[in-house]
């Protein structure tokens, strides 16, 4: 409809130039804008449109088959439950080889055609690999993806023939392993007196087979081992229906139903085979639970594709897939089929612990029963709870006067006075005193975390009461008794003549000789006490809790049950401790501790293997602190990790020059337990190694075999991020811990150092030559490296090196001198004795 203005309206419209005014002003305004465009486009130009569209990674998954592969599909659906948000999940790009239906090179040539259009302007930051042809096909064709790294899944064989150059790859390895569920399945069936296995017989049945009879080889004798190499299903129909109840079937690859048809899929096989038998049917794949395998140990294509999208996020974290080894065990999933379980007459309780199920029949439990079980509950409790509040009422309003004051005063757990009544208790021992000495005893449980850590806070709890009825029955009418708090125990006692004291030791030194009775057994324990000594003039109950305390801690070193006495030598190494303790900070911030070199000798060459990285700090006041003392304090004070990363810096900074040297020796240096267990250490020694220039192969961390008997796994993960850095490992103070070579193999260590408290009388000791020759020849056997200790006269060196130990180190070949003098000499021999021994 078209609209007429009125006069009105035609007068408040905007005024026009005339013609000729516009078409001088209009021209200038019309360049304005061009200019202006043009600007604009430059600056968003397609270098910045495609920075701001690919924020996120473009990441290529290649498949070697084709949609709807079972054992791909779940593995891609294992890669896309990728972990983050949408800002860190890549653009994933997915592609199918379909190298299964369609084998041969046409199909080759058209997937590589079809490829190098779609993306020629495309350069990916990951590929994702399936199966052996993706990883092959991007290896020959590396330049259409731009170069990018890649992680691989489903490899059968070696990598190392599939990826010919290429170096940024990393990947899960697909490892016939079917021992657990062999395992798993004889003893479910224990009656089996015949394995029948049906592989197909390609490469793949081959490498299968092999596997068998390795597994097989190294179980006990057992039942009949039969291989079924068939071409087709069909051929072993027959034989199926003449096998025994004593068999078991293992059906094992993709096998056609008919000689000249395309390979059925594993679970398809398993299916077709438990449609002609009625005995177990056993395989290696999670798909082919529910269609006729009872279930085991199961290679899952969903655990293997959640673990390849975790090694992708670490590969575009930043890590290099060089650095992240290979898997060499798919990851395995324990599942079993219920209907199959029910068939064959077996309990879900015969089972290992943490299996899954599969058509398992719904219960009460299931979530369309939830909502009126849970109805149902909350009425019952909320009835039970009204008339248990009613009852609770009138107990509680009768008795709580009485139980207030009691849990005011007194230790839930042991119904001794606590710490809050021990103020009064001694006050009232000390009217009764008299003018006899008293004594206060601070008792302390040896290792309480420790085992409140291993068997659980309600069994330490258990320990404590069972300590505390114990000292019931231990104090006598003279003494006051007091729970302090956790593990802690305060007792008061009246000292009546001089051989009261030494009797009062004795008896803390026996309290824990015969071992604790807790339900049922026998538990040996073992205590610190601390005594604090006081006439009646100068009682005071918080100096001599001070005073027990400092005594208490320091039996606690002993490690074993100890009475320490407070005294005044006492009170001078607690203050020389807190001296020690309070400066350290200072000392690492001033760079006051000294980094000293001893060399460790190559006898065989003639030079200077490496050195091993030593501290020393002068203090202005102290004079030489010991190293053991300092680092015992920095422990204590929690500034270990501290004097660590200084020491690990001082040492590398200092090894500069030495890194010219064509011997090529290496720096060694300690780190302490309380290193392995923060987890940190692996990134602050990458920090370090880039900050000094300090090549990761030219440096040994050593580690004591204390220090790997407490948390495992983290010590075994701390360890492997280390070596993955190139660090190597070293076992210091060899044989005088728990030496195992179990740790040795389970901790991957590089070298092992003999304690020198085997070396220093070598020369006249026969036990300590075999001990020295055997621990030489198993690190020979275990192709590590061996280092000596305290070598310092030339007999013993000699001697060392007829046992096959060339690495030397002790007084005869160089005193630990200033990291400094030792740069001055990078280059150069030990001198005197030290040179002449080495042959």
């Amino acid at each position: 409809m078209r609209r007429t203005l009125t006069m009105a309206q035609c007068s408040m419209l905007p005024h026009r130039p005339p013609l000729h005014a516009w078409s001088r002003g209009g021209r200038l305004q019309l360049l304005i804008c061009m200019v202006a465009y043009i600007l604009g486009f430059a600056w968003w130009s397609p270098t910045r449109a495609q920075n701001a569209a690919h924020q996120r990674p473009d990441v290529l998954i290649l498949l070697s088959y084709h949609p709807g592969h079972s054992w791909e599909d779940r593995i891609l659906a294992g890669i896309n439950e990728w972990q983050g948000n949408g800002e860190s999940r890549p653009i994933f790009h997915t592609e199918w080889l379909d190298s299964k239906r369609l084998p041969g090179p046409a199909q080759y040539d058209n997937v590589l055609n079809y490829l190098t259009q779609k993306y020629i302007d495309k350069r990916f930051d990951l590929v994702l690999t399936v199966d052996d042809n993706a990883l092959a096909f991007v290896a020959r064709n590396p330049q259409i993806f731009g170069n990018p790294p890649v992680v691989f899944s489903g490899i059968n064989g070696s990598p190392g023939d599939l990826i010919g150059n290429m170096t940024e790859v990393t990947g899960i390895l697909e490892r016939f392993d079917l021992s657990r569920t062999l395992h798993t399945a004889l003893s479910l069936h224990p009656g089996t007196r015949r394995l029948v296995f049906v592989t197909p017989e390609d490469d793949v049945g081959v490498s299968m087979r092999n596997d068998i009879n390795t597994v097989m080889a190294l179980e006990p004798a057992g039942p009949i081992v039969e291989h079924w190499i068939t071409p087709e299903l069909l051929a072993i129909k027959d034989r199926l229906k003449e096998k025994t109840q004593e068999t078991l079937l293992f059906v094992l690859g993709a096998i056609p139903a008919r000689k000249g048809f395309p390979p059925l899929e594993p679970e398809e096989a398993v299916s077709f085979v438990r449609a002609a038998t009625d005995l177990p049917v056993y395989t290696d794949l999670d798909t082919s639970v529910g269609k006729g395998a009872v279930g085991g140990y199961m290679d899952s294509g969903i655990e293997t594709g959640r673990l390849q999208a975790a090694m992708a996020q670490k590969v575009l974290s930043g890590i290099a897939p060089s650095q992240i080894p290979y898997v060499r065990k798919t990851p395995l999933a324990l599942v079993f089929d219920y209907l199959e379980l029910q068939r064959l007459g077996l309990s879900k309780q015969d089972l290992p612990s943490g299996s899954t199920f599969i058509n398992e029949p719904a219960s009460i439990f299931d979530s369309k029963y939830r909502k009126p079980l849970i109805i149902f509950s909350v009425i019952i409790a909320t009835l039970i709870a009204c008339l248990a509040a009613l009852v609770i009422r009138s107990r509680v309003l009768a008795d709580r006067q009485r139980a207030l004051r009691y849990q005011a005063t007194h230790d839930d757990l042991t119904g001794l006075p606590n710490r809050h009544e021990l103020p009064q208790l001694f006050r009232q021992f000390d009217r009764t005193a008299e003018r006899e000495p008293v004594a206060l005893v601070m008792l302390g449980l040896n290792r309480f975390k420790l085992l409140n850590s291993t068997y659980g806070h309600a069994f330490g709890d258990t320990v404590v009461r069972a300590v505390a009825d114990r000292l019931k029955a231990w104090c006598s009418r003279h003494e006051a008794l007091s729970r302090f708090g956790g593990d802690s125990f305060v007792i008061v006692s009246r000292l009546g003549d001089d051989g009261a004291l030494n009797d009062l030791c004795t008896r803390c030194e026996d309290l824990f000789s015969t071992p604790l009775s807790i339900n049922g057994q026998h538990i040996s324990v073992s205590a610190a006490f601390g005594i604090s000594i006081a006439n009646p003039p100068q009682i005071n109950l918080e100096n001599m809790l001070r005073e027990a305390d400092t005594a208490m801690y320091e039996a606690k070193r002993s490690g074993n049950t100890h009475v320490v006495t407070f005294d005044r030598c006492l009170f001078e190494r607690s203050a020389r401790q807190f001296q020690i303790e309070s400066a350290l900070p200072d000392a690492i911030a001033k760079g006051d501790i000294e980094i000293y070199y001893q060399p460790i000798i190559d006898t065989q060459r003639g030079c200077i293997a490496g050195f091993e990285a030593l501290s020393r700090w002068k203090h202005p006041e102290l004079g030489m602190i010991p190293p053991p003392e300092f680092i015992l304090a920095a422990t204590d004070s929690g500034h270990i990790s501290k004097l660590t990363q200084y020491v690990l810096r001082q040492s590398c900074e200092a090894f500069r020059p030495h890194l010219a040297n064509p011997e090529c020796p290496y720096l060694g240096v300690n780190i302490s337990v309380s290193d392995i267990y923060t987890g940190d250490l692996p990134n602050r020694l990458a920090e370090i190694l880039k900050e000094t220039g300090m090549p990761a192969s030219r440096l040994i961390l050593e580690v004591t075999e204390d220090m790997l008997l407490h948390d495992e796994n983290s010590a075994i993960e701390v360890l492997a991020q280390i070596r993955s850095q190139g660090v190597r490992i070293a076992i210091d103070d060899f044989g005088t811990g728990y030496s195992s070579m179990g740790y040795l193999s389970k901790y991957q260590v590089h070298l092992i150092k003999i304690d020198r408290s085997f070396v220093q009388n070598i020369a006249t000791s026969s036990q300590d030559q075999k001990i020295v020759r055997a621990i030489s020849s198993m690190a020979r056997d275990l192709e590590l490296s061996i280092i000596t200790e305290g070598v310092e006269t030339t007999e013993q060196s000699d001697l060392l090196r007829k046992m096959g130990c060339l690495l030397q180190q002790g007084y005869l070949f160089g005193k630990p001198q200033p990291a400094a003098q030792w740069a001055v000499n990078a280059n150069r021999a030990p001198a005197g004795r030290a040179t002449q021994s080495v042959h």
